[in-house]
Order: structure tokens, then C-alpha cells, then sequence
């Protein structure tokens, strides 16, 4: 039974019957494995989509693991609305400039286990609709380097499920008009649609009547919102004049429904005709619901009435830069300022208004289309090019606005770049400011604040201000860097100061020329400290890589050294330089120690052996060399160089074992190649496993074996190895099989530099004493193999043959030397 199908069938077992009542849908998704984090690539993600007008939306978890003899880790979850959650899993700095709020973002931890008996319910009430993401991962540690096959290698996975309750016929107030509503229960929901163009509105709920004296049971209350019950055990309060209050709270909210607070709320209504509640919204999300919670102890009915104001200058395209807007084509991109006709302007706004806050123009941006992913850009429109350059003056504030686009942006970094004309440095002498705020869904409050820089930075939201100025050269850019940009309306606004010795003054210049850079972009693009420097994603220490989740695709920054962070700009943990060129050192040079193995085959005549020990030593470097983090050079792709090391090794101890055999001259080239072929076959099917090791060891180790086998057999003689042989074999094997141990059970991630680099010595080493001295000449082996020799030829051939002093590790003796022995013998 898989992980999922233990969570499924435990959400079947507690939450059938509350299915069956609550009218609850499920949504199910699939089973994901975890992994410890090291750059967002490695977190596991689930994507769920809430309806609209829901008021509880329940997400359940259950984290496994496939043995009980694993250990027991915790799974780390954060839970987002609308894009991938921003997190820094890490406890790692984020660049500056990198706003990380959130509208929803939740935290998740627990534990994994073998057989979880229970799930981890995490409730969310009222949730935004739409797209709702999870990333869970586990934390990083020191793991040991395994080879496939070597053990058991532990798995993690976590199973999701999500299901919530949702309202149904939630009535819509129309707009401009007066309308009779009753409550009928405890919590009463309504909603009203506020159209693009609308600058505020007025909401406005009066001449409250009760319709029954008598208050709701708990046992209604519960049944009417079983989520909250003991949240409105407040509901039950009388007047300030002793009388029962007729409606007791109100509360408003855009896209989703409102949350009941369960406190006294300001503008609570009494039975009095004459009282109102009376709301004025400013600067509204518009092309959305906004949804109106009325809470009541009895029945009551009320006058509702919802009066929009609409702005001629809400958002402006094409057709408003044609009547309040000259552009002028020339070759420089700062004379295709947009600048706006002060005169139009001014006309708008003398004329009537009740605006509480003062309309003023909202640029809609063109998004440019560019082919790599996550490259957009979006500029302003003039009447016959497009431009970056804005024409501001200390007048009245304006604004721009773009749209982020679900799962097409959501997955690389929207970077909000300002920049002031160079020329305006010497251009007056006062100090000429610009502010700028960007907010999502809405235009900012800033638009509505007073000309003021204490009030302009307190109508900002946090983290989302720009602010640039003509004080000195280095504050003359700002840059705002939101990753995994929420899809939305986003809204930006500028606002003009000039101050003279520190005090307010009206600015001299007329036009203040400002180039806004709006764009997205994979990962995050950051500059060197040397200036004039060119700009890379992810810095000096980081590579941006594009990772692919099912359809959800997304940049994320792959540090090197020790860096980390969004940006790889966290160096807190970063590997000193002194150690990243001792690891390359460590890993390239201990390949040398293949030299010795090497000379002892080239004074052994055994060429072949020589080529392929001097491929091993120098695919090993290359590969080792090229998968360095900072200190590295690849001569070619990676693949290949560690396709070649691989195969090399493997091919080095295949001729090692085949040449112990000490079989006929003709049987070797076919061997070789067999060994050659089983290698790269095995190499290139999974060059990290185990088998691609056990397979080529146990073959070459058989053939020798086979051979003395048969040759004892042959000879009817138990054949042993000289003392010499056992004192040059043993430390052989001694060395191959400390190497082995060393390489599959030793090995972690933090020691690889030592132990690898000790493996490659060991191995190394290993092959001087396990290279067999070269067989006998070939003269020999054809004047003992003649059928018309004479036995003092034998017995020559025989004395010869002995007198030659053997370093082999063993030593087998052929059947007709066999033969000469038994003559000799008799």
C-alpha cells in the first residue's frame, strides 16, 4: 500500500460521514517525493484550485517513508496562494531590494513516519480563490554518498488531499440603487460587482428593522457556520441604550468572503431609522466581487445601496495619450518621453467632483513579447513608438499599470527598475525626488496621500517602495525585485518633490524625465561589485537553472561554494577559496598516483594495460576538474567526461583480472573486448549503480578462477600459488578491498574531498601489485606446444621457463608444462 493510498484511506475512514453531510469535495493529488532542499528545484510541489465563496478550504497531509528502519525527519510545508511560495528554507539572506510578502502564506511542519495514523489537517477559513500552491521538502544533511544497490536507500514522500465547504446562492446587490435584504440567519452574505473604470465607492447599510425578537439557538448558530462556533459566542450583546442591537457587525472584503473577527465592530446599527453604516472604499479592486458579511442575533431586514464614482483617467491606453499626450519621434529614446498636457489636466480637475481622493491618470503598459521564457517586458505607449521614459512634474502624482499572467510569469522574478536623468543633477539647485509605490490588485494609497515625504513613505506598503533622487550619483536608480510574482493587476505610482535645504519647495524644472524598466526575468539578475560590470543571473556563485514540475515551470538559482539564497548572495556558509583549490588539488593530482602502475606495465611490455591505465588517469582528472564548483575547467560536455571516467575505471581492473588468468595470447583480445563491450553498455545505462561494478568484477574475477580451476583439474593437482606470488597478491587485494569499502560505505558529501581523493590513490596502488609479470615468449609457448619435440628440449624449455623469477600475484602452470613435470619427475 502506497503512502497515498494509507492517506486516502484514513480521509475515507474520519471524513466519510462529514462528506456525506457537509456536501464536502474532495480533490486528490498525486503522491510526491521529497527531498532534502538545496535550491528551490528540490522542493515538491501540489497545486490545488479553491472555487469561489468558500468559507473553509481544508488541506490534509500524511508524510511516509519506505522503512521502518529509516530515520524519522520532518517535512517542511508552505502553503500560497495564487503563485509558488517564497520562502527562504535555507535560514538564508535575501538580495536587497527582494520583497518576499505574501497575501496568504502558511507554514507546515511534521514529522514522517512508516504507517501514520493520523494526518496533519491544516484548516484555512475564507480562502482566496483560485490557485493555491504547496512546496514541502526536507531539511539538508550530510548524507552518505550510496551507490544504487549498496544497501537500502531511504525514500520520503508526502500524500495531499484538499476539500472545503463552500456557500451557495449568494445573493448580488445591483449597483446605484437602493435594496431591500433580510437576514434569516446568524451570518448573511451578499455581494456586489465593482466594473473597471470605478475610482471609490460608497457602501451604505440603513433603517435596520427587527423581523423577530427572538435570537438564534447555538444549535442554529453552529449549523449555520460550524467552523465558528466558538467564535460568536460574542454575538450576544445589547445596546449602549439597553436595546438589542439590530445588525452587530459588518464586514467587506474583495474576491473572497470576509472573516468574522467576533469583536465589537465600529458603525454597529441600533433600531433606529435614522442610524446608517456608511463605508467609503478608495482606489477599489475593480473586474472583481467584493463580498458584504452581515451578522445578526434575530431576523432583521435593512437598506443596502452601493454608489460607484467612476475616474474618465481610471486607466488610460492608447486613446487617452492621443488627447492628453504629445510624443515626438526622434532618435533619442528620452525625446519619446510620454509627458503629459498640464492643461488638459487642469481642466479635468476643476471641473465638479466629490473624489475623496483626487483622480489622476493610470498608464496602462504593453507587454513585449520576447522568446525566452520569462523575459517579457512591458513599456509605455505613445502615439507612434513605444518608450521607458516617463515626463513627470510635482503637479499631481500618476500612475502606471500591468498585468502578471498566471503560470506564464509566475515563474521567474519581476524586477521594477527606476532610473533619473542624468541631467537633472546640474539642472536646479534643489534636490529633486521621486517616489514611486507598487502595490497588487489596486492602485496605491499614495496616489491619495498629501505631497508630503513623511505621508508618501507611510502610504507605501512595506518592501514595496522605489525611491530615487538627484542628492548624488548612487541614488539615482532604485530597483524592487518581487520573485514569484502573484498573478494580478500590479499598479505603480510616482510622485514628485523637490526640497531646497531640506524644506518642501515647487520644483524648478518643469519636466522631470524618468525611465521605467518593467520586466520579468529567470531568476534573479545581479551586478558584480566592480562597476561597469556585466549583469548574470545568479551572480558569480550561482547558475540559473529552469526546472520542469509536471506543467508548473519555474527559475530557480543553483549556488556553488558554499553560496546561498535566492541570488547565491548569502555567503555566510561559503566555502573559503583556500579549500575550493585544495578540493580541486585533492581530486586532480591524486590521479598521478596511477604513474607508478603505469611504468611498471611499459617495463613489462604490457601496452595494452598501459593505454588504458594512462586513459584512466587522465579521464579521471578531466571529469574531477570539470565538476568543481568554482576551480574547474571542462574540456568538454560533462556527460562525456564522466562517461569516460567511469568506463575507464571499470575497464582498468577488467584487463588487470584478465590478465591474472594467464591465458593463451589468442583468447586475451577477445576478452578485452567483451569486457569493453559489458562495460559501456552497463556505463551508459546507469553508471551510478551497483551493478554496473558487480557485473565486470565478478566476470573478470571468474576467468581466472575458471582457468586455474581447469588447469588443476587437468593436471590432476591442486595448484598453489608461490610465497613470492601471496606476498604481492594479498596486499593487493588488501588495498582493492579497502579502497571499495572506503568508496561505498565511508564516503559522505562533506568528506568526498578526502575520501575520493583516498580512493584514487588506493586504487591506484592497488594495480602495481596486482599486474601480473608478462607471460612467457612466444618462441616458448609454440616450442612446448610442437608434437615432435624430444625431452631434452622439454627439459630445457622447463629449466628456462623456472629460472625466470615471477612477481605474479598467482601463479598458474600450463598443461604441458604439466606434462614436462611428470616426465621429468619419472
Amino acid at each position: 500500500m502506497t503512502g497515498l493510498t494509507v492517506l486516502i484511506f484514513w480521509w475515507a475512514t474520519f471524513e466519510g460521514c462529514l462528506l456525506h453531510v457537509a456536501g464536502l469535495l474532495p480533490q486528490v493529488s498525486q503522491e510526491g517525493f521529497l527531498r532534502p532542499y538545496r535550491n528551490y528545484a528540490d522542493v515538491t510541489l501540489f497545486h490545488y484550485y479553491v472555487p469561489t465563496e468558500v468559507t473553509r478550504a481544508t488541506f490534509e497531509f500524511a508524510a511516509f517513508m519506505d522503512s521502518p528502519n529509516c530515520a524519522t525527519k520532518d517535512v517542511y510545508i508552505y502553503l500560497q496562494h495564487g503563485s509558488y511560495p517564497v520562502m527562504s528554507a535555507d535560514n538564508s539572506t535575501f538580495p536587497l531590494g527582494m520583497c518576499t510578502k505574501r497575501s496568504s502564506m502558511f507554514q507546515i511542519v511534521l514529522k514522517a513516519t512508516y504507517q501514520p495514523q493520523d494526518t496533519t489537517v491544516f484548516p484555512v477559513y475564507d480562502p482566496l480563490p483560485g490557485s493555491w500552491f504547496a512546496a514541502a521538502y526536507l531539511p539538508d544533511w550530510d548524507q552518505h554518498v550510496q551507490q544504487e544497490g549498496i544497501g537500502h536507500k531511504c525514500q520520503y514522500s508526502l500524500g495531499s488531499i484538499a476539500l472545503w465547504t463552500q456557500i451557495s446562492n449568494v445573493e448580488t446587490i445591483p449597483l446605484a440603487t437602493t435594496t431591500r435584504l433580510r437576514s434569516e440567519e446568524r451570518f448573511t452574505y451578499f455581494k456586489f460587482y465593482i466594473p473597471s473604470g470605478v475610482w471609490e465607492f460608497e457602501l451604505k447599510v440603513n433603517e435596520c428593522r427587527f423581523k423577530s425578537r427572538s435570537h438564534f439557538t447555538g444549535s442554529q448558530l453552529a449549523a449555520n457556520n460550524s467552523d465558528k462556533t466558538q467564535k460568536i459566542n460574542v454575538a450576544y450583546k445589547t445596546g449602549a441604550s439597553g436595546s438589542d442591537v439590530c445588525v452587530q457587525s459588518i464586514f467587506l472584503r474583495s474576491k473572497a468572503l470576509p472573516t468574522f473577527k467576533g469583536s465589537n465592530q465600529s458603525g454597529i446599527l441600533y433600531e433606529n431609522p435614522n442610524s446608517s453604516y456608511v463605508h467609503i472604499e478608495n482606489l477599489p479592486e475593480t473586474d472583481s466581487y467584493y463580498y458584504l458579511l452581515i451578522t445578526a442575533n434575530t431576523k432583521v431586514s435593512y437598506n443596502v445601496s452601493v454608489i460607484v464614482r467612476e475616474c474618465p483617467m481610471r486607466i488610460l491606453g492608447k486613446n487617452f495619450v492621443q488627447h492628453f499626450a504629445g510624443v515626438t519621434v526622434a532618435a533619442n529614446m528620452k525625446d519619446q518621453a510620454l509627458r503629459l498636457n498640464n492643461t488638459s489636466l487642469e481642466k479635468q480637475a476643476e471641473e465638479p467632483s466629490s473624489f475623496d481622493c483626487p483622480c489622476v491618470p493610470i498608464f496602462r503598459l504593453t507587454r513585449i513579447k520576447h522568446a525566452q521564457d520569462f523575459s517579457d517586458t512591458f513599456l509605455l505607449e505613445g502615439k507612434e513608438w513605444f518608450t521607458t521614459w516617463l515626463a513627470l512634474n510635482d503637479t499631481r502624482p500618476v500612475g502606471a499599470s500591468f498585468e502578471i499572467l498566471p503560470f506564464v510569469d509566475i515563474g521567474g522574478t519581476l524586477s521594477i527598475s527606476l532610473h533619473l536623468d542624468d541631467l537633472l543633477f546640474n539642472a536646479a539647485a534643489e534636490e529633486i525626488h521621486v517616489f514611486a509605490c507598487v502595490r497588487k490588485s489596486r492602485p496605491p494609497e499614495a496616489i491619495c496621500c498629501t505631497f508630503d515625504s513623511a505621508n508618501i513613505s507611510s502610504c507605501c506598503q512595506d518592501d514595496l517602495t522605489l525611491h530615487i533622487s538627484s542628492k548624488n550619483v548612487t541614488s539615482k536608480d532604485d530597483t524592487l525585485l518581487i520573485p514569484f510574482p502573484e498573478p494580478d493587476a500590479w499598479f505603480i505610482s510616482f510622485t514628485t518633490m523637490c526640497f531646497l535645504e531640506g524644506k518642501k519647495v515647487p520644483c524648478y524644472v518643469e519636466e522631470v524625465l524618468v525611465s521605467l524598466d518593467v520586466r520579468t526575468q529567470p531568476c534573479v539578475l545581479t551586478k558584480q561589485s566592480s562597476p561597469g560590470s556585466p549583469i548574470y543571473p545568479c551572480g558569480q556563485y550561482g547558475l540559473c537553472q529552469e526546472v520542469h514540475k509536471g506543467q508548473f515551470f519555474y527559475t530557480a538559482c543553483h549556488c556553488i561554494g558554499g553560496y546561498r539564497g535566492w541570488a547565491c548572495s548569502d555567503d555566510s556558509e561559503a566555502t573559503p577559496k583556500s579549500l575550493l583549490i585544495a578540493t580541486t588539488l585533492l581530486l586532480t593530482l591524486s590521479n598521478l598516483f596511477f604513474i607508478p602502475a603505469i611504468v611498471l606495465a611499459v617495463r613489462r611490455k604490457m601496452f595494452t594495460h598501459v593505454l588504458v591505465y594512462f586513459a584512466t588517469m587522465i579521464s579521471s582528472t578531466l571529469y574531477h576538474a570539470c565538476d568543481q564548483d568554482l576551480y574547474g575547467y571542462c574540456l568538454t560536455r560533462y556527460q562525456v567526461l564522466q562517461f569516460c571516467d567511469f568506463f575507464c575505471s571499470i575497464l582498468a581492473f577488467w584487463i588487470t583480472l584478465i590478465s591474472l588468468a594467464k591465458s593463451h595470447p589468442k583468447y586475451d583480445s577477445v576478452l578485452y573486448m567483451l569486457g569493453a563491450v559489458v562495460i559501456a553498455i552497463g556505463v551508459e545505462y546507469n553508471r551510478t549503480g551497483l551493478m554496473v561494478f558487480i557485473v565486470p568484477f565478478c566476470l573478470g574475477i571468474g576467468i581466472p578462477i575458471s582457468v586455474w580451476t581447469y588447469r588443476s583439474i587437468q593436471s590432476k593437482t591442486f595448484l598453489t600459488p608461490t610465497l613470492s606470488a601471496l606476498l604481492l597478491f594479498i596486499p593487493g587485494v588488501l588495498l582493492g578491498g579497502a579502497g571499495l569499502i572506503l568508496f561505498a560505505f565511508v564516503e559522505t558529501e562533506d568528506n568526498y574531498r578526502y575520501t575520493h581523493s583516498a580512493w584514487h590513490v588506493i586504487i591506484a596502488l592497488s594495480l602495481v601489485y596486482l599486474l601480473p609479470k608478462q607471460r612467457l615468449k612466444k618462441e616458448t609457448f609454440s616450442s612446448i606446444g610442437t608434437s615432435d619435440r624430444n625431452n631434452t628440449a622439454e627439459l630445457a624449455a622447463v629449466s628456462d621457463y623456472q629460472a625466470e623469477p615471477s612477481s605474479s600475484p598467482v601463479f598458474f602452470i600450463t598443461s604441458d608444462l604439466d606434462h614436462l613435470v611428470e616426465d621429468s619427475v619419472r
